[in-house]
């Protein structure tokens, strides 16, 4: 599978629709989810970490495997500091979208 297209898997969206599942957690977080949150906002905010640790678990598996993607020999223009912060201010300043999504928007 080529890289772009696993970080592309890697930053999916889930779906609204639901599945039941049983776990076992430890005693003291689940005191802890019981004392602070309310018996029927409990799954939201169980559902609202799970999603928000798994993206970050995405999030870092797509840097993993875009590791090494940039060479400074490839960009000598962006060599220094000054460099870098020259272009970040050009790209905000401009109008003018210069990169391609994978989609090719």
């Amino acid at each position: 599978m080529k890289k772009s297209k696993k970080i592309a898997e890697l930053t999916a969206t889930y779906s609204a629709e639901k599945e039941r599942l049983n776990i076992y957690l430890p005693k003291s977080p689940v005191d802890e989810l019981r004392e602070h949150i309310p018996a029927r906002e409990r799954t939201q905010f169980i559902a609202d970490l799970l999603e928000r640790e798994l993206h970050h678990s995405r999030v870092r598996e797509a840097l993993r495997l875009s590791a090494g993607a940039w060479s400074d020999e490839d960009h000598p223009e962006l060599a220094t500091g000054e460099d870098i912060d020259r272009w970040i201010e050009e790209g905000r300043t401009s109008k003018e979208r210069t990169w391609i999504y994978e989609d090719g928007s």
